[in-house]
């Protein structure tokens, strides 16, 4: 199965619900360094947008991936299946939105670090975000386990 994680950006909540999938992250309470740590966390640009990151395999073998698709969710996961159908490989993908878990922490630093290019500023605020996130995304990441 191919899981896709996904957000508006792709840098963070995504990135961090690929990460608890992946056992990556310590709960229930990652440090913020960890969580910075995380393989592209903050990192993803809007040029970024509407292209599939593979993030790892776990342990049943699962395809994990994260994705940034701004406001175009349902045009992008279309036309994802669309492309794994031509490739003959349309069995077994689940698309999951992360945006639920978002909090205003996240909003404004994902818009200051990763928008405006103020990372100072905007990633420990993306950050401070994320962490009290955790408790959402995990509970979104067991559902994804036991479905998968």
């Amino acid at each position: 199965m191919r899981i896709i994680y996904h957000c508006y950006g792709g840098a963070h909540s995504s990135v961090a619900a690929a990460a608890i999938h992946l056992g990556l992250l310590p709960l229930p309470k990652p440090s913020r360094e960890a969580i910075r740590a995380l393989p592209f966390f903050d990192q993803h640009t809007h040029l970024d947008q509407g292209r599939l990151f593979f993030y790892g395999t776990d342990a049943r073998g699962n395809e994990v991936f994260v994705l940034g698709r701004a406001g175009a969710a349902a045009i992008l996961e279309r036309t994802i299946r669309f492309a794994f159908d031509l490739a003959g490989k349309s069995e077994g993908i689940l698309f999951v939105n992360t945006i639920p878990a978002v909090n205003v922490w996240m909003r404004l630093g994902g818009f200051l670090s990763r928008r405006l290019g103020w990372v100072r500023i905007g990633r420990p605020l993306v950050t401070l975000g994320t962490e009290l996130a955790i408790p959402k995304l995990a509970s979104l990441v067991k559902q994804v386990w036991e479905a998968s």
